[in-house]
């Protein structure tokens, strides 16, 4: 096998976000995998899998700044990469509920802007999205002090100053902002994972044990605090603190295995594959096509149990995925070409 090194993460990069947004799905799945004891478990952390994306999401964003491309290119090649495939989805889903009367059209506009997770509206239609894009914003900020002699500082001084935020905002009204502020750590860390591909580091066998010792570290706290400070894990995130320390080892030895079966040539993870290219679109729908599907269960009096609803919803949102990724990269090629020209007024 080969030694390992942290450009597996990148090599399986479209895999782990495979294997994130299924596990994103799970948590979101309205099966009762608790008496299933691995399956359980896995339920209950699903949430984990978004900070494999944020991990990778920073890697990729070293990559794409480290061409010493100007700031407005960068935003540019940002936003096209994210906001023609959320904004027609959140503005059909949000007119959807704006029609039956289950959001009000201020509402809809405050969801178009990502400002409806930032004013913490319980109509917001997600946070993971307008966190990446002021994350995205942030970045050139971040690497002009990355681009520096000494990186792990800027990785630590960054690290440090969002959970410094977080805990300011632990208990008070803007606690809503723990799922991103706590994330910040994670995918500071996915920058620097970068540059050590970009230098072609290895995992010595000590760096192997420190990254399990940290691993297990943050899998007891994560024990701990879901066990012991049930009251608190919300207000005060204690759910998604241990994660600073678990993904980027997950992540080591989620490449690691998948490296080695595909060394054995025992799958080409085509599954896997397809769903991290089309992870954006899965999160996007999924839980939406889920709570519709649930509505008409009940509105119908259906005698469909949660297994063969979620089955029937993950199959639907594959083919929607699927679609919607080929309607945009077609809609994009087009502008792109001039078929369909972009006027400016």
């Amino acid at each position: 096998m080969t030694k390992l090194n942290y450009k597996l993460i990148s090599t399986y990069r479209t895999q782990l976000m495979g294997l994130a947004i299924l596990w994103v799905v799970l948590y979101h799945s309205t099966i009762n995998a608790s008496s299933v004891p691995v399956l359980g478990t896995l339920q209950a952390y699903g949430y984990g899998g978004v900070d494999i994306f944020l991990l990778v999401s920073g890697l990729g964003l070293y990559y794409a700044y480290r061409g010493n491309v100007s700031t407005a290119t960068f935003y540019k090649r940002r936003l096209q990469r994210i906001l023609p495939t959320y904004l027609p989805v959140v503005l059909l889903f949000c007119l959807l509920y704006w029609g039956i009367g289950e959001m009000s059209f201020t509402e809809v506009l405050l969801n178009l802007t990502t400002l409806s997770f930032w004013l913490g509206l319980d109509s917001r239609f997600d946070w993971y999205v307008p966190a990446l894009l002021v994350l995205y914003l942030l970045t050139p900020l971040f690497m002009y002090f990355f681009r520096g002699r000494n990186k792990v500082i800027a990785v630590a001084v960054a690290s440090l100053l969002g959970i410094l935020l977080s805990v300011v905002l632990s208990g008070t009204s803007l606690s809503y902002l723990l799922i991103f502020t706590i994330r910040i750590p994670i995918f500071c860390v996915g920058v620097f994972v970068g540059y050590l591909i970009d230098q072609k580091r290895a995992i010595s066998r000590l760096s192997l044990i420190m990254h399990l010792a940290v691993f297990v570290s943050g899998i007891l706290l994560l024990v701990v605090s879901q066990k012991y400070l049930q009251d608190y894990v919300w207000s005060y995130g204690l759910w998604w603190y241990p994660f600073i320390l678990i993904t980027l080892p997950l992540c080591i030895l989620a490449a690691g295995v998948l490296h080695w079966m595909a060394e054995r040539k025992w799958t080409r993870y085509s599954f896997l594959s397809f769903c991290g290219t089309h992870s954006l679109e899965i999160y996007l729908l999924h839980e939406r096509m889920l709570k519709m599907l649930t509505d008409l269960r009940r509105s119908l009096n259906l005698q469909v149990n949660d297994l063969v609803l979620n089955a029937i919803c993950i199959l639907i949102t594959l083919g929607l995925a699927l679609l919607l990724k080929k309607a945009v990269a077609g809609f994009s090629a087009r502008v792109k070409s001039g078929t369909i020209p972009v006027t400016t007024s």
